[in-house]
């Protein structure tokens, strides 16, 4: 249940991460980022929710 904790606290870390980034001037970043980069990001986060979320929902259902 600790590293499941832990995955959870890490994805939340990245999602906000990710809502401060959105903020932040293209003129900070370096000028061979691309947007891909961006949704590659996203894409990351979403399926690290994903991967965090489905083990704790497929536990409460065996236990319920």
């Amino acid at each position: 249940m600790k590293l499941i904790k832990n995955f959870a606290i890490t994805v939340v870390s990245l999602i906000g991460d990710l809502w401060l980034g959105l903020g932040i001037k293209p003129e900070v970043y370096d000028k061979r980022s691309r947007m891909k980069t961006n949704v590659g990001y996203i894409l990351f986060v979403l399926l690290a929710a994903l991967v965090a979320i489905t083990p704790i929902v497929w536990l409460c259902s065996r236990i319920y």
